[in-house]
C-alpha cells in the first residue's frame, strides 16, 4: 500500500470518527430541546390554571355565597354538582381569572355541611379538566381540594 491510499484511509476512518462523535451530540441536543420544550409546555399551561373555589363574602353588593376563580387563567365549561334529594347538575358561565359567579348563593347556602360534598368541574382554554371538592370536617370547616383530572 502506498502512502497516499495508507493517508486516506486514515482520513476517511477520522471522518467517520468525526461523524459518528457528531451524531451522538446532536442526538442528545435534540432530547435536551425536547425536554426544555416540554417544559414550557408545562410552566405556560401552570401560569394559566384556573382555581374555582367557594367564597363567602361579607361586604355588598356580592356579600353570601359565590364561586371564584382565584386562578391565573379561565374557567370554562364548568359545572356545579352535588347529591340532594338526588343528583344535581347545574352549569356554570365562564369565569375571568378573579370573576365571582353569586348566582349559587341561595344553592349553596342550603349545602352548607351536605355530607356528599359539593363537585366544581371546568376546563382550561387548553382543555385541560379541573376539579375543585369541597367537603365539610367534623367540626363544620369548609375543606378544599384541588384536582387535575
Amino acid at each position: 500500500m502506498n502512502a497516499l491510499a495508507c493517508i486516506q484511509t486514515i482520513c476517511s476512518a477520522g471522518a467517520l470518527i468525526l461523524a459518528a462523535w457528531s451524531v451522538l451530540i446532536l442526538r442528545k441536543y435534540a432530547f435536551d430541546t425536547t425536554k426544555i420544550a416540554d417544559a414550557s409546555v408545562s410552566q405556560l399551561e401552570q401560569s394559566q390554571t384556573p382555581f374555582v373555589t367557594p367564597v363567602m363574602r361579607l361586604d355588598p353588593p356580592d356579600d353570601g355565597w359565590g364561586l371564584e376563580n382565584q386562578g391565573f387563567g379561565p374557567a370554562i365549561n364548568g359545572q356545579l354538582s352535588f347529591v340532594q334529594h338526588g343528583p344535581q347538575i347545574h352549569p356554570l358561565p365562564c369565569l375571568a381569572p378573579g370573576a365571582r359567579f353569586t348566582g349559587i348563593h341561595s344553592l349553596f347556602h342550603t349545602l352548607v355541611g351536605n355530607q356528599g360534598g359539593v363537585e366544581i368541574q371546568y376546563e382550561s382554554l387548553s382543555g385541560r379538566k379541573y376539579r375543585t371538592f369541597v367537603t365539610w370536617g367534623a367540626t363544620g370547616s369548609m375543606q378544599v381540594r384541588f384536582d387535575k383530572l
